[in-house]
């Protein structure tokens, strides 16, 4: 824990450096993007409001295109598809694509985040440094979560909700193991970021609260429509995504120009949008440009990151959830104009539903919430309307996360398994035996301190052979060549690949190789398969155990 948790403090400043320079060519991007088009996204001409997507898609297209398809992965979605690599390693070329391509689309007006590219930038140089130190890879796992941690902290001033973030959509698990070093990086990265960026808040506002507990049912039925807002949501993801073996020029000319027919409609769909936020948190919109909103950035954005553009998801759900919040509260302003709360606060909540049901992230939306706002006051009905609109997206209309579906398009199960997180979790350096002794081909046994169980022996077709300690003669190593073969597995391995390396040789057990000395000289320990069954079953166990005693009744 103490290394790691000098290593988190590193990452997350490592990160802090690297979304500053994302951030940094985002608004050189946009200034460049504005001052050609002279002035804002909001203030331009419609027809320029239509051409600077298309122009943006055209430059996208011509650098991006002649990319292989697996470099062109980016965002949140590719930090969990390398996460479900059984070795984490962020390629080069994808951060690039990020940089680039994120600062380019954002510049030219795409509908996204910049959320997306921090977290990858982020988790990138996160792993690649314990890639660098050559760290097992469950280390780096938690490494990874740190770099998203302070990706978030860094960029938007959200420190929690970058480590709510980290263990409830990264690593999906909360334990004290990942928790510190996660909290660390966060922390670090928000001290880096308020050194680079200042210390405003994103979104100041009023202090906003509820009139009324009679407020209560209808920030429930609000929940419910947000639920289905979000549920369409992801529908338009997964139908844009479906034309992801289209050449990428395509996509990104279609991206442009649904985003530039969107624009049209609304102007605030242009970019990343937190000035519309900051206008429905102030219920300056009316509602007819609310309704335009919801459905113009719904679109465009659903077809920005389903086709395939390196954006972020994160934003649009704010900005969507924001201006469907507010309609709610001018509907239930024209329903009880005595008892309503104000459409501002409905806002809010609308912010943290959207959020909390597109994403499956509810935890973290209500943090990102509550960080933005700096109200406490929208903690217990943001509670009830994240529940219900989660509820309502994954449940009763059975949608998954936003972040599921391009995994779902490579074929990635998400979320892992539960045996699969336990495995996940341990190095293969934390469980082997390291009791044994090396046999020289045709010599004595090599000493080693305490008492051998395995004795390991070359072996006729390079895979060493193992044999247990009261199978072989101390001083002899004749017998060693009808001993079982033990295929090699590097130390920083985890568990998950182990087990499947055993599956895929069929042997009884591993040698665990340090990586640097060739051949057994470099053997740090066995593996044994039934020792990797009974370590498996008794966390299996041990999470029965957890379970209440009146549910295991018959057909629990």
């Amino acid at each position: 824990m103490p290394q790691l948790a000098l290593l988190a403090i590193a990452a997350g400043a490592a990160t802090s450096v690297a979304v500053g320079a994302l951030f940094a060519f985002i608004e050189f991007a946009g200034d460049a993007m504005a001052s050609f088009a002279g002035g804002d996204f909001q203030s331009l001409p419609p027809m320029t409001r239509v051409a600077l997507p298309l122009a943006g898609a055209a430059v996208l297209g011509v650098v991006l295109t002649p990319l292989a398809a697996r470099h062109r992965r980016a965002g949140v979605a590719h930090v969990l598809e390398r996460l479900a690599a059984r070795r984490v390693r962020f390629p080069l070329a994808n951060a690039a694509v990020q940089w680039f391509g994120g600062a380019a689309a954002l510049g030219a007006g795409f509908s996204g985040g910049a959320e997306g590219p921090a977290v990858h930038l982020g988790a990138a140089s996160s792993s690649g440094m314990g890639n660098a130190l050559k760290i097992p890879q469950n280390s780096i796992r938690v490494l990874v979560a740190c770099g998203a941690a302070a990706a978030l902290a860094s960029s938007f001033n959200t420190p929690m909700a970058g480590v709510i973030f980290a263990l409830e959509v990264v690593l999906m698990e909360y334990t004290a193991a990942t928790f510190i070093p996660v909290l660390l990086a966060a922390a670090t990265g928000n001290i880096v970021g308020h050194w680079m960026f200042g210390e405003a808040e994103t979104l100041a506002m009023p202090n906003l609260a509820m009139h009324s507990y009679s407020d209560i049912p209808f920030v429930m039925l609000a929940g419910v429509v947000i639920g289905a807002l979000a549920a369409a949501f992801v529908a338009g993801l997964r139908g844009f995504a479906k034309l992801d073996g289209q050449p990428y020029w395509l996509r990104a000319g279609l991206a442009g120009a649904i985003t530039g027919a969107a624009a049209l409609a609304s102007p605030a769909v242009m970019g990343i949008g937190y000035d519309s936020v900051h206008l429905a948190l102030l219920g300056q919109i009316a509602w007819p440009a609310l309704l335009v909103l919801v459905v113009a950035k719904t679109v465009a954005s659903t077809a920005c990151v389903g086709l395939g553009l390196p954006v972020g998801v994160i934003a649009p759900t704010l900005v969507i959830g924001a201006a469907a919040g507010e309609l709610m509260g001018f509907a239930g302003a024209a329903w009880a104009p005595a008892d309503a709360s104000s459409p501002g606060f409905y806002a809010m909540l609308g912010m943290a539903a959207m959020v909390g049901a597109a994403l499956h992230a509810p935890l973290t939306a209500l943090l990102i919430v509550l960080e933005l706002t700096s109200n406490l006051h929208v903690i217990l009905p943001a509670m009830l309307i994240v529940a219900v609109a989660t509820a309502t997206s994954r449940h009763a209309l059975r949608q998954p996360s936003a972040f599921a579906v391009p995994l779902r398009r490579l074929g990635i199960s998400h979320p892992p398994t539960a045996p699969e997180q336990h495995l996940l979790r341990t190095a293969v350096a934390g469980l082997m035996e390291r009791r044994f002794a090396l046999l020289p081909q045709g010599g004595a046994a090599a000493p080693t301190p305490g008492a051998a169980i395995w004795f390991i022996a070359p072996g006729m077709d390079d895979v060493p052979r193992l044999l247990r300690a009261e199978d072989v003669p101390p001083a002899s190593a004749a017998s060693a060549a009808g001993g079982e073969p033990a295929p090699f597995i590097d130390f920083r391995a985890t568990l998950l690949e182990a087990r499947e390396r055993l599956d895929q040789t069929g042997a009884q057990a591993l040698c665990v190789h340090n990586g640097r000395v060739e051949g057994l000289a470099g053997i740090v320990g066995v593996l044994e398969c039934a020792q990797l069954d009974a370590w498996a079953t008794g966390h299996r166990r041990q999470a029965t155990d957890a379970v209440p005693r009146a549910s295991r009744g018959r057909g629990k």
